[in-house]
């Protein structure tokens, strides 16, 4: 087991804001609006499939934050084209949700991921910037880092919105505020709408 324990971690508010995600979620039948988007298939690859850049092996990806196990699933089956065989792992908030993910993923966990302690380390970690408030972004990337195995890479992103008119943010700019070396980053969909960058740990 990993001990992860922090001092510093996110109001209850802002925990009890991520855990209202699921419900909404969860009135969609499609499974690419279940994880969270609602773009279309053709926007999904687009806006997502870059994060794979910063898969360089085979190994184990665990995506912190995987709702309904789609993104594990689909990048799965990109690497796969690629010729790597990656063995996905997801923990998400909702426990409803997850549910769903285990049927995709090798394992999935309903945990809070601030207070979780993973059962083992991963190749490849993804998740998001948003997951932590804007004051405590270097926290949870330091967490997250403690997650990777040796020699394995922290990849991280965030989404913009076109709706919205939302742009992502640098998520390079954060992996180097946190002390982090980045070794790739990459972009995805018109604008871009997302951004992803990948430390070496």
């Amino acid at each position: 087991m990993l001990n992860n324990v922090l001092s510093r971690k996110p109001e209850d508010n802002f925990i009890a804001e991520m855990r209202t995600m699921e419900p909404a979620y969860l009135q969609h039948d499609d499974p690419i609006q279940r994880s969270g988007f609602g773009g279309g298939p053709g926007r999904w690859e687009a806006e997502r499939r870059p994060l794979t850049g910063g898969i360089h092996r085979a190994g184990s990806f665990l995506d912190v934050g995987c709702a309904n196990g789609w993104l594990g699933a689909c990048v799965k089956d990109w690497c796969g084209e690629a010729g790597l065989s990656i063995e996905p792992y997801g923990v998400d908030i909702g426990a409803e949700i997850v549910i769903e993910a285990r049927r995709r993923l090798s394992e999935a966990w309903a945990a809070d991921a601030w207070r979780w302690e993973p059962p083992r380390q991963f190749t490849f970690v993804y998740s998001l910037l948003d997951l932590a408030p804007p004051d405590l972004t270097a926290d949870w990337l330091d967490r997250l880092a403690l997650w990777v195995e040796p020699g394995g890479r922290l990849i991280v992103g965030s989404y913009g919105s076109v709706s919205h008119g939302v742009t992502p943010d640098d998520v390079s700019a954060a992996l180097v505020s946190a002390g982090l070396a980045v070794v790739g980053e990459a972009a995805g969909g018109a604008g871009p709408v997302t951004r992803f960058a990948w430390a070496q740990l």
